[in-house]
């Protein structure tokens, strides 16, 4: 369709030409989804297979430093690769790791389902019949799930320390391992080599002690200090967090946690909201030779203007004390195909984004869905199917993806479809886990097995390659395409 101006000097028929395009263009950025790294194509993939590949040496390009001046003194940080004037992600595991462990597919699948079951326990008892409400825990356990979560590194007292901390959206604590040791052992803070720390809470209405404990039975146990808390590039001189005297279980290497949990006033999100007006992205890497960044403040929504943004929902009465991040999962889309799935699947209990839980959890029917439609889609593309192997049995659909073809191989496109008119294409690496014999990957998602009622899960395998921003009084969470986390 063309359009004509009797006069190119009509300055009126110009406006309208303009306003024309104009709402073309927004109508038809409404209606496309947010992808990963890269675009699918007439609801296919095609990509190299090595990308999914892990490498031994960390290949994102090297921070650029910038000199942040203080009144009183001056420090270097880095600026994370793409302009993010943020925080570096890396997995708990691989090349761009500081804990130097390696991946267990076994290990982190385990703590995994701890993860899942303490999530849901609070669900359980609210509907068992087996107990009496006196015998309720207040609260869930929720599990680290260590080796499958990112770290960031943040920088805690005076002279500053870096230690390298799990994200976790479902915990409202941050806290740090600590001793008393003069060197700086097992990833360790020593308060009295501080000069900036002080004994006891910052905030006064709360308790001096805390002990938190998990489903898989690690616990941290401590006392809440105050000190000089660095979030690059941001100070606060008075950041309240635990000190762990006391460390029972494997936390992945790391020294300890950030909590992006809503709620408490002691969590990190209430204590920065002065700054950071309860705002902050982040964006997973794809693959462990890769980084990501995390961003906090106005900067964390603004450096991404495409960002579609769907609301964040109340959560049920059972799941209120826990700050978890409730949206609205209404269907699922396989190679441009909607799923026959119905929405209310997903509303009851509902639906959360958490970055501790790894592999996305679906109601039974929802998973057997996706399954069928992923299994015909894979037979089509001539891909041979193997059986799950013996580190991956909570995955139940496995392919050799070296013996597909021609290098290019194909992959269905997965889009979540949320509520807002929110379409969010997965990544390729959100779609297939690959397994560790380097030939195999299998579909990445699972269905809730444990409870017949329990939350929808979308995890961080799922949410690689894309930006993810959290604007808590806002009350949404937006979707973003970020290139592999390069943008």
């Amino acid at each position: 369709m063309a359009m004509t101006c009797p006069s190119p000097s009509t300055a009126m028929c110009r406006l309208l030409i303009f306003s024309f395009l104009l709402l073309f263009f927004a109508c038809f950025m409404s209606n496309t989804p947010v992808n990963g790294a890269e675009q699918a194509k007439a609801g296919y993939y095609t990509f190299d297979v090595s990308s999914l590949l892990p490498r031994n040496k960390c290949s994102a390009p090297a921070a650029v430093e910038k000199v942040i001046i203080y009144a009183d003194r001056q420090t270097v940080v880095g600026v994370p690769p793409g302009g993010h004037a943020g925080l570096a992600i890396t997995y708990n595991y691989g090349p761009c790791s500081r804990s130097g462990r390696k991946k267990s597919t076994t290990r982190i699948f385990l703590q995994d389902q701890s993860r899942v079951r303490s999530i849901n326990d609070k669900s359980f008892t609210q509907y068992s019949t087996q107990e009496s409400v006196a015998d309720r825990s207040p609260k869930p356990k929720l599990s680290l799930n260590g080796d499958g979560n990112f770290l960031v590194d943040v920088g805690i007292g005076r002279p500053r320390n870096n230690f390298s901390l799990i994200i976790d959206t479902g915990s409202q604590i941050t806290w740090v391992q600590c001793s008393s040791s003069k060197k700086r052992e097992n990833h360790s803070f020593n308060p009295s080599l501080s000069t900036s720390y002080s004994y006891g809470p910052c905030i006064s209405s709360t308790d001096r002690n805390y002990n938190t404990t998990y489903a898989d039975m690690s616990s941290s146990e401590g006392v809440f200090g105050c000190d000089e808390f660095t979030l690059d590039p941001d100070v606060f001189p008075k950041f309240q967090f635990g000190c762990s005297r006391k460390i029972k279980g494997d936390f992945g290497g790391a020294s300890g946690m950030l909590g992006l949990a809503q709620g408490e006033q002691y969590s990190l999100l209430s204590q920065t909201a002065s700054n950071f007006k309860k705002k902050f992205s982040y964006c997973f890497p794809p693959v462990e030779h890769n980084k990501g960044y995390l961003l906090f403040g106005d900067k964390a929504i603004s450096s991404s203007p495409l960002l579609k943004f769907t609301p964040l929902l109340d959560p049920p009465s059972e799941f209120d004390s826990l700050g978890l991040y409730f949206v609205e999962l209404i269907g699922i889309s396989l190679a441009k195909k909607r799923l026959n799935i119905s929405s209310s699947l997903f509303a009851s209990p509902g639906t959360i984004i958490d970055s501790g839980t790894v592999i996305t959890r679906l109601p039974a029917v929802a998973y057997e869905a996706l399954r069928a439609a992923f299994r015909q889609e894979m037979l089509q593309l001539h891909c041979p199917s193997i059986p799950p192997p013996s580190d991956a049995k909570l995955l139940d659909t496995c392919y050799n993806i070296t013996a597909c073809g021609v290098r290019y191989r194909k992959l269905p496109e997965i889009v979540l479809h949320f509520g807002g008119e929110v379409e969010v294409s997965l990544d390729p690496a959100g779609i297939l886990w690959r397994t560790e014999d380097r030939n195999g990957a299998c579909l990445a998602f699972a269905e809730i097995s444990d409870y017949s009622y329990g939350l929808t899960i979308i995890g961080n395998r799922q949410q690689v390659s894309l930006k993810v921003a959290y604007d808590i009084e806002g009350g949404r969470v937006g979707f973003g395409n970020d290139n592999g986390c390069m943008n």
